[in-house]
């Protein structure tokens, strides 16, 4: 722990001082010329710390490092004051503590692993303490293939301008990344739109509110779902065998299950499963169909309030159920 280190020029600064200064800058060890990180506790006066180069016994990485240190830039530029490993009750430390007008942001960076669990926990943990919290994704998590894992899609968010996003900060580039507008299609994965920005260019467009152009990826055909229903049924799918099996006990087949089991249209990504298992399950268990969007499984998204997507395609759902024979709807 040091009270005093050494500026880009060569000078040298305390540490309360520094904090003062509400600066964005890079700080060196007066000895060792190293990296050193200054720390703005809320219950403890400011010091300089050296920056670990590797995750040892719960250290903190230089790539973790430098997204906070991203991050404090961006929110400089936004009118934010940036405080570092503010601790957050006995058992948390928020990466990035912002302040601006008697507000408060916590903003995590996250570039290790990290279970839907343990997000979860952690996000419930600020949020008990009326702590709003965005978190950013380091590389690790980029959005690069159109089918998402349940890691990456624990950090989606939602803006109106973006609709579901991720933010990402790569360190190596120097670059954010904003994946927005990501919709889920039953048999087709993903899609989302990509932005690269520098700092200047992001803090535009938080500043400007500009509302980005959605992507114009649809659904797969009813046709091509069957296609691939059939496929599926041949290699002995382990989901497919299984709505199969239960289709059998209901002397139904899955390539007779109602229209409106196919899903043609994008959805919200934070469903556990595609819509044509969930509405092939809710077909067969015969519950009413009007709270099939509501009740339907979901994943367990933390950072996502339910009426965020409640109605998303209930209008188009109810008429393609519409379309259907009447055979096919008596069982609601």
């Amino acid at each position: 722990m040091m009270k005093v280190a050494q500026t880009m020029n060569g000078s040298l600064i305390r540490a309360d001082q520094a904090a003062k200064q509400q600066r964005v800058t890079r700080y060196f060890c007066p000895r060792c010329q190293k990296a050193v990180q200054l720390h703005c506790g809320a219950h403890k006066a400011p010091y300089f710390a050296h920056v670990a180069e590797h995750v040892l016994g719960g250290g903190e990485s230089s790539t973790h490092q430098a997204g906070k240190q991203a991050i404090a830039e961006l929110a400089h530029a936004l009118g934010w004051h940036a405080s570092f490993e503010v601790p957050v009750g006995e058992t948390q430390r928020a990466d990035v503590w912002l302040t601006r007008d008697q507000q408060a942001l916590i903003i995590e960076y996250q570039c290790s692993p990290l279970s839907p669990d343990k997000l979860n926990q952690r996000t419930i943990g600020y949020q008990q303490r009326q702590l709003p919290v965005r978190w950013v994704v380091g590389e690790r998590y980029c959005l690069t293939n159109r089918y998402l894992s349940q890691q990456q899609l624990g950090f989606i968010n939602y803006r109106r301008q973006w609709g579901f996003y991720v933010v990402s900060y790569l360190p190596k580039q120097g670059q954010w990344v904003l994946y927005h507008h990501i919709v889920a299609r039953d048999f087709a994965g993903y899609a989302w739109q990509t932005l690269r920005l520098t700092t200047e260019a992001f803090v535009r467009l938080l500043v400007t509110q500009v509302q980005l152009p959605a992507n114009h990826y649809t659904g797969k055909s009813q046709v091509i779902q069957q296609q691939a229903i059939c496929r599926r049924l041949g290699l002995q799918d382990a989901h497919y065998v299984t709505l199969q099996a239960a289709c059998y006990t209901h002397h139904e087949r899955l390539q007779n299950v109602p229209k409106w089991c196919y899903c043609t249209h994008n959805v919200p990504p934070i469903y556990q499963v595609s819509q044509f298992e969930s509405r092939v399950t809710w077909w067969l268990s015969g519950q009413p169909i009007d709270h099939f969007l509501a009740v339907t499984p979901l994943l367990y998204q933390p950072l996502l309030k339910q009426s965020l997507f409640v109605h998303w395609g209930q209008a188009a759902l109810k008429q393609a159920i519409k379309k259907e024979p009447v055979s096919f709807d008596c069982r609601f």
